[in-house]
């Protein structure tokens, strides 16, 4: 069998899910789970994703994304891979933990999305545990659930940060208020009063769920020379030169880019940045970045780590980084 198309464009919204190798756990301990979720935060934050909802159960889990950057691929490739090295660590193990490539949907989001996230966060009562209990006990589960974005929907002391809940309330539900937040509850309520609807029946193609007329616009979108020559990966954005990213950064502040290539340079800090954004940005890997900047790899994966430790710790730091990212992502999406 063919694998699904791999459609990817800035803005895009993807239901992605992953199973454990041989259908066995991929958590052991909460601890896990909470290791799963920082690495899921952690990536999110290098590619820009928006991460709109997720629910973890014992052998695979959901997520619910939009990709700003159309790096779906990336992102989770990055993900996955982090996540078995740091859990193989944890349990003494070695070898995969999940099953294959990773499953994704491009979602239509004017009609799927919405009913979508609410499949999502029905999984943790479409047991057999729960095949006979009452609607009150089923509600309660629901909204205790720690592994679930669900809760955090429905009340503000149990979000997770690194969620963006207002998007889809204020899309769906008016606002991220009191009322969109029981409106929310009520939507959810209703399908666990009623028949649970299955929205992954109405897919299309293996990789989309969407109307007809949200499947003619992507397939005017996807580039017919590209469909036959890379059928498994489809990609719609345009990546910037390292070069133009490098001159970009050295322009916000105010320097020469040469200044920023010079290894004994004392602009730490842009060229730090330059290196970040390239490897977020170009179709550079970090080999090739590092060969335009006089450095291997190793270098510049711990410059990157460097960074991100500021980031953190430097207010004033991270409002510049965050100016020139929407630069250069102002400048990636007019290439399409």
């Amino acid at each position: 069998m063919a694998r699904p198309l791999r459609i990817e464009y800035p803005g895009a919204h993807y239901h992605v899910m992953s199973r454990g190798n041989r259908r066995e756990d991929i958590f052991l301990s909460d601890k896990d789970r909470k290791v799963f979720l920082d690495g899921l935060a952690d990536s999110c934050e290098t590619y820009s994703i928006k991460l709109i909802a997720y629910v973890l159960l014992s052998n695979h889990f959901h997520l619910l994304v939009q990709t700003p950057q159309a790096n779906l691929s990336e992102f989770m490739r990055h993900f996955l891979v982090t996540y078995t090295v740091r859990f193989n660590r944890r349990n003494g193990r070695a070898g995969h933990i999940f099953q294959g490539r990773f499953k994704s949907l491009l979602v239509d989001e004017d009609e799927y999305l919405l009913p979508l996230s609410r499949y999502i966060h029905l999984n943790p009562i479409r047991t057999s545990q729960f095949k006979d209990a009452d609607f009150p006990t089923k509600s309660e589960y629901l909204k205790k659930y720690p592994w679930s974005t669900y809760p955090g929907y429905c009340y503000l002391r149990k979000r997770n940060k690194n969620v963006d809940y207002g998007w889809l309330l204020s899309t769906y539900f008016g606002d991220d208020t009191a009322k969109g937040r029981r409106q929310c509850r009520e939507y959810v309520n209703r399908a666990i009063e009623g028949e649970i609807e299955n929205p992954f029946e109405e897919v299309v193609h293996q990789s989309i769920l969407g109307t007809q007329e949200f499947i003619d616009w992507v397939r005017q979108k996807l580039p017919r020379k590209g469909q036959r020559e890379v059928p498994s990966l489809t990609k719609l954005q345009q990546h910037i030169s390292a070069e133009r990213i490098i001159g970009e950064v050295a322009k916000a502040g105010n320097v020469q880019a040469d200044d920023l290539l010079d290894r004994k340079t004392k602009l730490k800090d842009l060229r730090q940045i330059a290196m970040e954004l390239s490897y977020r940005y170009s179709n550079c890997k970090q080999k090739e970045i590092g060969a335009i900047f006089g450095v291997d790899y190793s270098t510049v994966s711990q410059s990157r780590a460097r960074l991100k430790a500021k980031l953190k710790s430097s207010r004033k730091l991270k409002k510049q980084f965050y100016r020139i990212l929407e630069h250069i992502e102002k400048l990636s999406n007019s290439k399409i």
